[in-house]
């Protein structure tokens, strides 16, 4: 018998690749979970993350690379024989089934003696929250309660990865915020590894330790959600994670501290930061996250002039074109002056701007290194 493999992690995929005919699902992609982790994997439609999800379950087979669990190659291991579960989005629970039944499925299958089914069940039941439901029907549970069952349903079995593919979904707006805290509050319960897929970037900033960033097969970044948030490494990562202002304009000038952008409609502002890969007069894309922005009121017969300088602020004034309501996450939309350009700002929560309306003159500031900056 050969010795155990001592790792620090619980999956691996080294040069993972995909291909159907001439398209690449999955194009060369590895990465390593920690035990215990809760993994996400963010991307839009098609950009390959299902197609991963599936090789780690066994239900595809990589054209290249290698699928370690616990250290070990799981490729030529079936489906039914990897240490890993499935969570479905549409949970795929059993309706002619009682909730112990449903949670006892995979035992049974296992052929586990009858007490050890009944303790287990018993159980992960009261860990999930639901210890006086085993006699209902699915039919009885609410949305939450069922995801649960779902998840019981896997852990029962005791995989090292738990594989969760966009199982919040199907629920209504209300159900999924709830959701979200429950399962990270699931997961560190019981410590096992989660890989989660979704295109919902407030999901995998909620719930998770660590995300990959996925576009057209590759990953973009793999960091903690405050890295991809505060830190993108790539365009795509600061436009998809997050809502983001985002200017085209031409590096004009550069110092040690920064450099100055200027729009096409004139529009001119300074920017700190990584610019390595910036030279003048390059086009550049400038993000600015709309809560990064200052607002202030100001009377409507006030224009404040733009400025701008290293390791200070940019100011400019403006007219407010549009109030977005929703609540604590309200936003308006500014004219700035001396130009055609619009920015989005975050509205603060405090009664001064209760009112605020089209037509407001404010004035706007943000610090320059508030800004993440990337070769056009």
């Amino acid at each position: 018998m050969s010795d155990p493999v001592t790792t620090s992690f619980d999956l691996e995929c080294r040069n993972v690749s995909k291909n159907f005919a001439a398209f690449t699902a999955v194009d060369d992609v590895s990465f390593q979970i920690p035990q215990g982790s809760f993994f996400s994997i963010l991307g839009p439609s098609g950009c390959g993350k299902t197609t991963l999800l599936r090789m780690l379950a066994g239900f595809q087979h990589p054209d290249s690379g290698d699928i370690l669990i616990k250290g070990r190659s799981v490729l030529d291991t079936p489906p039914n024989k990897r240490p890993v579960n499935m969570v479905f989005q549409h949970l795929a629970l059993f309706p002619n089934m009682t909730v112990a039944e449903n949670v006892a499925y995979g035992l049974r299958r296992r052929k586990a003696p009858r007490h050890e089914i009944e303790s287990a069940v018993t159980d992960m039941l009261a860990r999930v929250g639901l210890p006086d439901s085993g006699g209902k029907r699915i039919e009885q549970l609410s949305g939450g309660q069922k995801q649960r069952i779902a998840i019981a349903r896997c852990l029962v079995l005791k995989p090292d990865v738990l594989l969760l593919d966009e199982p919040l979904g199907a629920l209504d707006l209300k159900l999924r915020e709830q959701m979200k805290v429950e399962l990270k509050h699931l997961q560190e319960k019981f410590g096992t590894t989660f890989v989660y897929i979704t295109h919902d970037q407030s999901e995998a900033l909620v719930m998770s330790d660590h995300i990959a960033v996925m576009n057209k097969g590759r990953f973009e970044q793999v960091g903690t959600p405050q890295e991809l948030y505060y830190q993108p490494d790539t365009a795509f990562v600061a436009s998809f994670v997050g809502d983001s202002n985002c200017w085209r304009g031409t590096l004009i000038s550069r110092d040690s501290e920064g450099a100055v952008i200027r729009t096409a409609s004139g529009l001119q502002f300074h920017v700190e930061g990584a610019l390595a890969n910036l030279q003048q007069g390059q086009e550049a894309q400038v993000y600015l996250r709309p809560e990064a922005v200052k607002i202030e009121l100001t009377s409507p017969t006030s224009h404040g002039d733009a400025s701008l300088g290293c390791g200070g602020e940019n100011r400019f004034g403006g007219v407010v074109d549009a109030v977005l309501f929703d609540g604590a996450r309200s936003q308006v939309q500014v004219s700035l002056d001396q130009s055609s350009e619009s920015i989005s700002v975050a509205l603060p929560q405090t009664p001064m701007f209760h009112n605020i309306g089209k037509g407001q003159r404010v004035q706007l500031s943000w610090a320059a290194g508030q800004c993440s900056c990337f070769p056009a």
